[in-house]
């Protein structure tokens, strides 16, 4: 039934007015196997169930066959013209077991779990990449990146399932939803129908971006919820073999469900509970978390060495001469920020902690180990620079580029004079405590860029923050006034990567809201619990005639009994209860 057409869920008068599913083994009818629980969760139409088999027969021999078979659910429909069809419900393979023993049975219980579920639980194998060449070639890992850093390849190629666009690092041309799924969907081996996709959807540029590492689901399930998408799956039997068809439609375009009976317009069965919620009246902050500042500096270092090593021989700290190099190896070659305050104390004795806060100019920054990086200035071929080191033999009056090797420290913000030996007039400064250490870097904040709005009142109550995270989407880096660049950055003679991304990621902030407030079709939820069991449901349905006492009496319970409210996800219940019978559990929204 495609999307948008109406269509009643209806029981006939004599003939089965609640069918029980069929578990299929092997593509035979399994009676042994029951099923007592059935579930469907959107967007991604997630399936689950439960099989229970009964062990009083003495028929264990069978288990380690139905282990490794493929097992379905069917579901016997009476249709209107006498005959009947077999819907396939799900199909996978039974994984998790669990024993239950009551008085007079021996249930052995299962778990099905679903051929589509484990797909979405996979991470892409296989990223095609386009290097500057034009040559195509494959990683483990990559990313659709957005904003300044977006990476589409700006022609299709041929592969194995479609034509799909690459990554290419440095295009600058932006993803569109519909060029993102595709080529993740021919990646994963999904097999996804886009031809539902209204237009403004397909065309709309990727918000966030999509680490193809992670597993199918996170990224498929983000995309879905930003751009109100769900996914339905068809499965069918074809000559023996399940086939199913995946199809990506606007969640505000399901079928429109009236539940009613065939024979008279009354609820198809009583209404056992009904609660609503309104959570789009509360109030809840929403916060666009970005990366933390990369700021370029010029950085005065201090000596990270005890003192009371200071004064020996000169040959003492050259590496081939000295007689215990190893006692000696930092004194007057490592230096360091000292962000973290720990050579503050005895018996290093060397100043304040530096103040990363004050730096920073954003959030408060804990007294922490950094690492210092390239910087945001460019050379003249567009490269960032490596961190520039000079030295000065008087107290920093003058200073000059340390041309001798050195490493930057991993652990912390500082370097290591790794010369055999040091410069003589350095060394002279160093012992009479004139020299100094300055390096030009980058540092970056470790706490994150965040943008906050607020939505909803206040005075009912709050609910927790949703916290989004734009990773690189969004960029925030600026050169110092100390970087000894600045001068030069200011009147143009050296270009450097600096970016403020502050009103942009605000924009993006105030649309995702306004997306994701639209995702159901209007604010309210609502949990509704019926007698029977409606297992043809879609997510995304929208139902009508829900009926039952007490269910229009306010003004909520009508709006959704009147307008249609959608399904987010339901359960049916065929293990029977002795008051309800079988049930069934809807999420909705309305």
């Amino acid at each position: 039934m495609s999307a948008g057409t109406s269509l009643e869920l209806v029981h006939h008068p004599g003939v089965s007015d609640d069918p029980a599913p069929v578990v299929m083994v092997g593509g035979v009818p399994e009676p042994r196997l029951s099923v007592e629980r059935y579930a469907v969760d959107g967007p991604l139409d997630i399936r689950s169930a439960e099989l229970t088999v009964d062990l009083a027969d003495g028929i264990p021999g069978v288990l380690d066959r139905w282990l490794c078979a493929e097992v379905s659910i069917a579901l016997p429909v009476r249709l209107f013209d006498g005959g009947t069809r077999w819907p396939i419900l799900m199909h996978g393979m039974l994984k998790k077991l669990e024993t239950e023993e009551a008085v007079g049975t021996n249930l052995k219980r299962f778990v099905l779990t679903d051929d589509w579920d484990a797909l979405l639980s996979r991470s892409v194998a296989n990223i095609w990449w386009r290097n500057p060449n034009g040559t195509l070639f494959q990683q483990a890992k990559g990313v659709f990146e957005t904003g300044a850093d977006a990476n589409r390849s700006e022609q299709t190629y041929a592969m194995t399932g479609g034509d799909l666009h690459v990554i290419q690092p440095g295009s600058g041309l932006s993803w569109t939803v519909a060029q993102a799924m595709t080529s993740l969907s021919t990646l994963s081996g999904m097999g996804l129908e886009l031809r539902g996709l209204p237009r403004e959807v397909a065309d709309a540029q990727l918000m966030e971006p999509i680490n193809l590492a992670r597993p199918v689901k996170l990224a498929l399930e983000n995309i879905l919820e930003t751009y109100d998408l769900v996914i339905q799956r068809d499965l069918s039997r074809v000559d023996g073999t399940v086939t199913e068809r995946r199809a990506v439609r606007p969640y505000a375009t399901g079928r429109p469900i009236n539940v009613v009976w065939a024979d008279e317009k009354r609820p198809i069965g009583d209404t056992l509970t009904f609660e609503t919620e309104q959570p789009a009246q509360a109030a809840r902050q929403w916060i666009a978390r970005a990366g933390g500042w990369r700021v370029e500096s010029s950085f005065v270092l201090v000596g990270a060495w005890d003192p009371a090593l200071e004064g020996q021989a000169d040959d003492e700290y050259d590496m081939d001469l000295s007689s215990d190099f190893a006692t000696y190896a930092d004194v007057y070659r490592r230096w360091v920020l000292n962000e973290d305050g720990y050579f503050s104390d005895t018996p290093y004795n060397r100043g304040p902690t530096f103040d990363l806060t004050a730096f920073f100019g954003y959030g408060t920054v804990d007294p922490q180990p950094l690492v210092f990086e390239s910087t945001l200035t460019l050379d003249d071929g567009g490269a960032a620079m490596k961190p520039v080191f000079e030295i000065s033999t008087n107290s920093g009056a003058g200073w000059s580029i340390f041309s001798g090797a050195r490493v930057v420290l991993d652990d912390r913000a500082g370097v290591y004079l790794d010369t055999t030996t040091l410069p003589t007039a350095f060394l002279t400064a160093a012992k009479a405590g004139t020299a100094k250490v300055r390096v030009t870097a980058t540092l970056i904040s470790p706490v994150p860029v965040e943008l906050k709005r607020w939505h909803g009142n206040a005075q009912l109550c709050t609910l927790p923050p949703n916290v989004i995270d734009v990773a690189s989407a969004f960029g925030f880096r600026r050169v110092d006034t100390q970087s000894v660049h600045y001068p030069y950055v200011q009147s143009g003679l050296y270009q450097a990567d600096e970016a403020d991304d502050s009103n942009r990621m605000l924009h993006w902030l105030v649309d995702k809201m306004a997306r994701l407030a639209s995702y159901a079709p209007s604010n309210g939820r609502a949990s509704l619990e019926i007698a029977g069991t409606l297992p043809l449901l879609r997510v995304g349905d929208r139902l009508f005639g829900v009926g039952g006492p007490g269910l229009a009496a306010d003004g909520r319970s009508q709006a959704m009994s009147s307008v249609g409210a959608s399904v987010l996800s339901f359960e049916t219940r065929y293990a029977y209860h002795p008051r309800n019978g079988r049930t069934t559990l809807i999420q909705l929204a309305y």
